[in-house]
């Protein structure tokens, strides 16, 4: 396992999604959440593996309690748990509401996982809220949280991978998480994706497999996500002919952009963590490929790569 070093934490190059311990998730998940025992059993593979980076939200269901019932029983000192908190939106001119409803939030969040402090919190971005607003009153929640000892770095999980940009000279948004994968690569073809490493930020990938819609058979897919058809057949196609999985292809890609410290990948069983890990060491793809993987995500609507406008 390789480790990107963040301040005075290290980030596994490969970190668990743990929101599918929590609630039913994805589009292609038909087991639903796990028993809790099996979600332990499923977070101590993950440490025996050398994954040492959980991404939780109070949002996602039972996920905090879950972890934080399997962090009750081992050492913590080497584990890097990111949270999340969102607030009303409505409260936002008065930012002291906002900071008691954030306040209750990341606390409640501490009291779930069992740890005295967030190594890393990210607002929740949504989608109906620009992210100029975020930038007015994010930050200034962020100072507070560290002040009280209640974490030790900030950043934001952004709903749009294009709004990033917007991030590069704001140091207080340490950290990014942000949907990416190959048919959503906006931000790579611009160069944003490397100004942010090169200022320093940790790059927290999600949706790689843009929430298991690449395992779907094109032709059975309905209303706005038929418009996924073409785009996902090539992908199985430039697969195919190079002999490797679609989970290969979109991992691999995304994996080996320099610029990118952690993927967070999801897993409902030990089986999908240990597949996950065989995806972290498979052959880096040919510059050929590459190039054609680049090209697929050009003109592709942005219904498809936003899960939220799928219904």
């Amino acid at each position: 396992m390789n480790y990107t070093s963040f301040n005075q934490y290290k980030v596994s190059k490969l970190a668990l999604g743990t929101v599918q311990l929590g609630m039913d998730y994805g589009i292609a998940n038909r087991q639903g959440a796990p028993s809790v025992a099996d979600a332990h059993a499923l977070l101590a593979a993950s440490v025996r593996n050398g994954i040492n980076s959980f991404d939780t939200s109070p949002t996602y269901g039972s996920s905090e309690d879950v972890l934080g019932g399997y962090l009750a029983g081992v050492e913590k000192e080497d584990l890097f748990i990111v949270s999340k908190f969102k607030y009303d939106a409505d409260r936002a001119v008065d930012l002291e509401k906002v900071w008691k409803e954030v306040r209750l939030i990341v606390g409640q969040s501490l009291e779930r996982l069992g740890i005295g402090k967030l190594p890393l919190v990210l607002y929740h971005k949504g989608a109906a809220e620009s992210i100029e607003q975020v930038k007015e009153v994010v930050p200034e929640l962020l100072n507070r949280l560290k002040h009280e000892n209640l974490i030790a770095h900030g950043g934001i999980s952004l709903y749009y991978s294009s709004e990033a940009d917007h991030l590069l000279d704001d140091d207080a948004f340490e950290a990014l998480q942000i949907p990416l994968n190959v048919l959503d690569q906006a931000i790579i073809a611009n160069g944003t994706l490397r100004s942010l490493h090169e200022k320093g930020k940790l790059i927290m990938i999600r949706s790689v497999f843009l929430q298991g819609l690449f395992w779907k058979d094109p032709g059975g897919l309905t209303g706005k996500l038929s418009a996924a058809a073409p785009f996902l057949n090539r992908l199985n196609e430039l697969a195919a002919d190079s002999d490797l999985s679609v989970a290969e292809l979109a991992f691999s890609f995304i994996r080996d952009l320099d610029a990118v410290d952690s993927l967070v990948i999801g897993a409902e069983n030990i089986g999908q963590v240990e597949a996950n890990l065989r995806l972290l060491n498979a052959p880096i793809l040919s510059a050929e490929l590459r190039a054609e993987l680049l090209k697929l995500s050009i003109n592709v609507p942005i219904e498809v790569i936003t899960p939220a406008l799928w219904n």
